[in-house]
């Protein structure tokens, strides 16, 4: 947490669109996903991918330093470490312009199954048109059935509600890797008021129902880290995302509402709500295999 300002200071230097771009992210999944940094000559590098397949992110050069000096050292780090040469999470743009300044160095390979769905705000607050009509039947019911919910701000005392909702929440569902994702929450409640998140919750008969955890991640974008509902309640998923929006961030021109994973049912939800366009990513080695092995020595 005490390294929060200078990872920060990179990340605000630059209009990022995805999640792997903002430190909260990297710091709820810094134990399952094996994260790890480190800062030379003005630029910053991030590993992911534990020990069994590492890899890195495109190094963030500061203002005072070259992006191109940073894919240097990158590919030097590979070479030190004996490990193959991975970038993962190449924006559009970085890899553009990784494209100009080392022509035909990289293949590219789209991974779709991390694309982030990015949406307008106005088309999830206010669900007009032919498109949103299921969404807005789904959420006009809810609210009908259930005219006695309460949308309320995550503040100290509702925590402790949103801890146990999570934790049915994973004991009802059975995918790989939930246990993490619990771990991931409560680090989140674990250190609230440090991070600056922004959360909202629906209550039900004194219990909380729904919760939902994001934060700006810059002037144009927030993200949404976290959004659990009760499954069993029709048009709650649906009403948590519109108060949310509606009340926290309703003055922001996109929700950045993470990616699908390549699950075949949150694909399907997730483009349900018509998405605006794509944080998209991409996997790069070098073009030359053999240089892959060795870092590109």
């Amino acid at each position: 947490m005490r390294d929060k300002p200078l990872i920060d200071k990179y990340f605000e230097q630059h209009h990022y669109e995805a999640s792997d771009n903002c430190f909260t992210t990297l710091f709820m999944w810094q134990d399952p996903y094996g994260i790890r940094w480190a800062e030379e000559n003005g630029v910053l590098y991030i590993q992911g991918g534990g020990k069994r397949e590492p890899f890195l992110l495109p190094p963030f050069a500061g203002k005072d330093a070259k992006f191109l000096d940073g894919l240097l050292r990158a590919k030097e780090w590979f070479v030190e470490n004996k490990l193959p040469f991975r970038f993962k999470g190449v924006s559009k743009d970085v890899k553009e312009r990784m494209e100009d300044l080392c022509p035909g160095r990289y293949v590219f390979t789209p991974d779709r199954d991390n694309y982030e769905y990015i949406y307008k705000s106005e088309d999830l607050i206010n669900l007009s048109g032919k498109k949103f009509r299921q969404k807005k039947n789904h959420l006009n019911q809810f609210r009908m059935q259930y005219s006695n919910y309460e949308y309320v701000p995550i503040t100290d005392d509702i925590i402790p509600l949103c801890r146990e909702t999570a934790a049915s929440w994973v004991e009802t569902h059975h995918e790989e890797g939930i246990e993490d994702e619990l771990v991931a929450i409560n680090l989140l409640f674990d250190n609230w008021d440090v991070l600056g998140l922004k959360g909202g919750a629906i209550k039900l008969f004194g219990r909380v129902e729904a919760f939902s955890i994001g934060e700006l991640l810059n002037d144009r974008i927030a993200l949404i880290h976290i959004e659990k509902a009760n499954p069993d309640i029709r048009g709650l998923y649906q009403a948590i995302n519109n108060e949310f929006i509606r009340h926290e961030f309703s003055e922001v021109e996109f929700i950045n509402r993470e990616e699908d994973m390549g699950l075949p049912g949150l694909r399907q939800a997730k483009e349900s709500y018509n998405p605006d366009h794509f944080a998209e990513k991409y996997d790069a080695v070098y073009a030359n295999e053999a240089d892959n092995a060795t870092g590109g020595k």
